[in-house]
């Protein structure tokens, strides 16, 4: 998955930055309008903290998963 950010100007969709993708590859866009930076700031809280959930030393056996149950 790649997330980046733009702007709906003039019925283009402008990114902010290049997406190295090849030519004619499909994707599908979920379009979620910023409203203020202040959802952006819950968001990125959010993220940090399933980071830390996710990634933990606790868990870490389970990282290699398919080696541990033979598949």
């Amino acid at each position: 998955m790649i997330r980046v950010r733009g702007k709906w100007e003039n019925h283009v969709l402008r990114l902010e930055e290049p997406v190295e993708l090849p030519d004619g590859t499909e994707v599908v866009i979920d379009i979620h309008p910023v409203s203020d930076a202040a959802d952006d700031a819950w968001r990125e809280l959010g993220m940090e903290r399933l980071e830390e959930d996710w990634d933990n030393p606790e868990d870490a056996i389970y990282d290699n998963w398919r080696e541990l149950y033979g598949v």
